[in-house]
């Protein structure tokens, strides 16, 4: 992946597919908060529910092995009418993360006034989960907003979620270990972590939107480091597996 960084190595980014999160240390994310790409309507429930599994079963396991044991995962799912009825997205979603191992602690309202859609004051939800054991004691806050789509970054071909949202998320959730977005879009998560005092690793598949994001963070791109020579170093326990395994084939 091309990584970017702050000078500090607070923020980082990376460009790639965020299925695989190999760069990340397994349970060093103290929390998740993410706005996955929203699925469209007038596709069908079936491929609704293919939406809500693919974004459990294909990510959701890197994101369990990535957090923390007693770290939080928020996710902003964005409801919609498919032409015959309102979806449910917030249970499909949470349903298939049930079945994979998540509870959902807490969920959230986010509903966008002056919306740009036929349907009056689209809803999103702000859905708050934690591996199986670990439960959230309840608030005596809501969390709930009646607030316009904030403008995207003159660059962005993505909406953002607004920052008083993820503010009051990340100020509620776990304090220990780095925020992680891997969806990052503009980089939103990452403004406000940052001003919070926050760690912030986020995930970018789109190379484009990673040099915007790299650019509204102050973010510079790090050297990947030279590939090792041969005889240059101690050889890994799996490189020396794979040697013995095959002495006659040479790597490429």
């Amino acid at each position: 992946m091309t990584r970017y960084e702050s000078r500090d190595g607070r923020l980082r980014l990376f460009c790639g597919d965020s299925h695989r999160l190999h760069p990340i240390t397994s349970g060093s994310v103290g929390v998740i908060l993410t706005s996955p790409p929203y699925w469209l309507r007038g596709r069908g429930r079936r491929s609704a529910e293919r939406y809500a599994h693919d974004l459990a079963v294909g990510f959701g396991r890197e994101w369990k092995r990535v957090l923390a044991p007693d770290g939080d995962l928020w996710l902003v799912i964005g409801d919609r009418h498919d032409g015959a009825e309102w979806v449910g997205m917030d249970a499909l979603v949470t349903g298939w993360l049930r079945r994979t191992g998540w509870r959902l602690q807490s969920r959230g309202f986010w509903a966008q006034t002056r919306s740009r859609e036929r349907w009056d004051n689209r809803v999103n939800y702000l859905l708050r989960f934690r591996k199986v054991g670990q439960v959230v004691q309840p608030r005596g806050s809501t969390l709930c907003w009646m607030l316009p789509l904030p403008r995207s970054h003159p660059d962005s071909i993505w909406d953002a979620i607004p920052e008083p949202v993820v503010r009051t998320v990340l100020e509620g959730s776990k304090k220990r270990g780095p925020v992680l977005d891997p969806f990052a879009g503009a980089g939103t998560v990452g403004r406000v972590a940052a001003s919070l005092g926050r760690k912030w690793v986020g995930v970018e598949r789109d190379p484009r939107m990673a040099r915007v994001t790299a650019r509204r963070l102050q973010l510079r791109r790090v050297r990947a480091s030279p590939p090792r020579q041969p005889g240059g170093g101690a050889a890994s326990p799996l490189e020396r597996r794979l040697r013995r395994a095959r002495p006659d084939r040479r790597r490429s």
